[in-house]
């Protein structure tokens, strides 16, 4: 799981598809496509998983409202509490 940078700001997390399973219950269906993957992007201010593919259109397309920073970022947040906590009880 890494945080992927982009140039307009999202917060977006990789995930692999057992990242995805652990922390969130999915089960790597894109949320776009409806396509299975390996791997794919959590996007916060969404809420929903991606595929590679249909991440890169979307953010080709999309626009980053100052009205949507705050509930992005409880949402960004909560999946790396949800880590944190998984990994600590794992150790």
């Amino acid at each position: 799981m890494e945080t992927v940078k982009n140039d307009k700001g999202f917060r977006v997390i990789k995930m692999s598809l057992m990242e995805l399973n652990v922390y969130l219950g999915g089960i790597g269906i894109c949320d776009f496509c409806n396509g299975t993957g390996l791997e794919g992007y959590y996007v916060a201010v969404l809420n929903e998983w991606l595929c590679p593919e249909c991440y890169e259109d979307w953010l080709k397309k999309a626009t980053r409202y100052e009205e949507d920073v705050l509930i992005e970022e409880k949402r960004y947040q909560r999946v790396l509490e949800i880590e944190q906590k998984y990994k600590a009880q794992k150790a």
